[in-house]
């Protein structure tokens, strides 16, 4: 016998959390299923493992900055115990996770959830029977087609080997490849980055992006453009990479990572006995995240066809479906001023649009450009790139793009998000009074 409940989530996410709460409060009975670990992705094996070994590369690259300016030697990584570190942080997650569903009352089911129908789920042997549904399992490494693709290892292995290889290739030329090769080579590997096209980090602007590549190469990263991959071959030296058209150039690496793109993670979910239509980009909702095929079905985070796969939009997208399940009805997620961060060395922040994307619009926009190395808060830290571009709209100063690289990157782009989001011109933030001497007090010199 089915059992039933007023919500089913299926994935335990950021994009699981915001619903189970609200549905929980307003005295739903919720179950939640989860096929791996508990929390998702990005605590487990995503975001913050990756921001956990960043921390000791930061520490270096500081370090290495201030040498000859009071600094007489750089620290060095020692890997098995920034492992342990991050592992001390990351463990106890799928655990806290399950605990706080279950003292919020909710059912726990591990296993992987396959609809045999439009309003019930299977998972290990138990019938779940809804009258909603969330869908929230992510996404997942896309398959390689290319000879050898099994010898090629996926993210989560690079986060938690044991010991860091000497030599590292990284496919893609994306968030995942940047941010990984450029940890491996800050804690003594050499890391190589091979992507097929002729520019790296495309979701980024053009003139950022390109000095992104610049500083990991300075730093000794190798970055290859219009390098496909044509093969990957074991033998008894390590793994061996063939790249370009022809598969002429060669790689030897000890530990080749997949970091080329990642998937929605739909296929064997039975939507298709759910009635619940999805595509290339995943499941199709609308702007309620509401499934288009089957009302009593939302979907939100990585596996939704939504505009971003960033941890913020997902919870956003949860709290968005939740208010709608819940009878509020007509609340639509607002996309506007999203951030996103490339955790490299220095890091990199966009929120809106790039200088291209403006271009194609048609937009009337002004553009501000700044070298932030040569201004105070980086100067005295011995930076040695630093770069802004704010675009503005020509008639009311609105921001349409806001493009920071370099230290605190990461803090400043929340700025220029916030004000976006309410709808500020660029003036708001010359107008702040702002701490001295901040990074953040130079917002007022940008745009």
């Amino acid at each position: 016998m089915a059992k039933v409940y007023d919500l089913v989530v299926v994935g335990s996410g950021p994009g699981a959390g915001p619903a189970v709460k609200a549905c929980v409060k307003a005295g739903w009975r919720v179950a939640v299923v989860e096929e791996s670990r508990f929390g998702g992705v990005c605590p487990n094996t995503g975001c913050n493992p990756k921001k956990i070994l960043m921390a000791v590369p930061e520490a270096r690259g500081m370090a290495a900055h201030l040498l000859g300016k009071g600094v007489a030697g750089t620290p060095e990584c020692v890997w098995n115990e920034l492992m342990a570190f991050k592992r001390a942080m990351t463990e106890p997650i799928s655990q806290a996770v399950v605990e706080h569903y279950q003292k919020l009352g909710v059912d726990i089911f591990q296993g992987r959830g396959v609809f045999t129908g439009p309003g019930t789920v299977h998972v290990e042997g138990h019938d779940l029977q809804a009258n909603r549904f969330l869908l929230a399992v992510g996404c997942g490494p896309r398959e390689l087609g290319f000879p050898g693709a099994g010898h090629v290892s996926v993210s989560d292995a690079f986060l938690d080997l044991e010991e860091l290889p000497e030599r590292l290739v990284f496919l893609g030329g994306g968030f995942i490849a940047f941010e990984f090769a450029h940890i491996a080579n800050a804690c003594g590997s050499r890391a190589s980055i091979l992507t097929h096209g002729d520019r790296a980090l495309r979701r980024f602007d053009a003139d950022a992006a390109d000095r992104v590549v610049a500083a990991s190469r300075d730093r000794g990263v190798e970055v290859l453009l219009n390098s496909p991959v044509f093969s990957v071959e074991r033998t008894g030296q390590g793994l061996v990479v063939r790249s370009g058209a022809d598969g002429k150039t060669v790689h030897e690496a000890d530990l080749v990572v997949h970091c080329a793109g990642r998937v929605p993670q739909v296929e064997g979910l039975g939507l298709d006995a759910a009635n619940v239509a999805f595509g290339p980009k995943g499941i199709i909702v609308d702007e309620h995240m509401q499934s288009v095929s089957n009302n009593a079905v939302y979907a939100v985070g990585d596996c939704a066809a939504t505009p971003f796969a960033l941890t913020p939009t997902a919870d956003m997208e949860s709290a968005v479906a939740a208010a709608n399940m819940l009878g509020t009805g007509g609340v639509k997620a607002n996309y506007t001023g999203i951030p996103s961060v490339l955790f490299t060395l220095p890091p990199l922040a966009m929120v809106g649009l790039t200088e291209e994307a403006c271009t194609a619009k048609g937009l009337d926009y002004d553009k501000c450009e700044l070298d932030l190395a040569g201004s105070f808060p980086w100067k005295r830290l011995g930076e040695t790139v630093g770069y802004s571009k704010v675009l503005t709209d020509k008639t009311d100063g609105k921001i349409l793009g806001a493009h920071i690289l370099g230290h605190n990157a990461e803090e400043i782009i929340n700025l220029f998000a916030l004000a976006m989001r309410q709808g500020l011109p660029v003036s708001a933030l010359h107008d702040g009074i702002w701490a001295y001497p901040t990074c953040g007090y130079y917002v007022r010199y940008m745009g």
